[in-house]
């Protein structure tokens, strides 16, 4: 069963997700930016079971991203982390984690094809697990 979302909570999903987004803790003021936006675009909008389960387990954050991304729809957790990009995106401190580089073919094609696997798992397994929130 979904809780109601509290500071404590935003708080939270704020590290989490630049933890997922960039490999690292925001600062403060960006913890208080996703915070103010939250609240601001979410209002009103209860707790979330993937959301209360991704807080608890941040691991799967990456599967029921990819899954939410597949299976479209309106997922809170798409949304509560497309709002995070767009603050580390433009924070200037972290441009060497969000800007675009220039890679060979050859290094290309072996991120790409890194890339393409780690998906298809995180796909896979984020399904799953929204199979099972849904159990639940």
């Amino acid at each position: 069963m979904p809780t109601p979302v509290n500071d404590a909570d935003l708080r939270s999903e704020a590290i989490l997700f630049s933890r997922y987004l960039v490999g690292r803790e925001p600062d403060e003021a960006l913890v208080d930016r996703y915070c103010r936006a939250s609240e601001a675009l979410f209002a009103g909008r209860a707790g979330d079971a993937t959301l209360d389960f991704a807080r608890r387990h941040p691991w799967s954050i990456p599967m029921l991203d990819a899954a939410d991304g597949i299976r479209g729809g309106d997922s809170l957790l798409r949304k509560k982390l497309l709002v995070m990009t767009a603050i580390l995106e433009t924070t200037p401190t972290l441009v060497d984690r969000t800007e675009q580089r220039a890679a060979s073919l050859p290094r290309l094609a072996v991120r790409l094809g890194a890339a393409g696997a780690r998906t298809a798992f995180h796909v896979a397994t984020g399904l799953a697990l929204r199979a099972m929130l849904r159990r639940r």
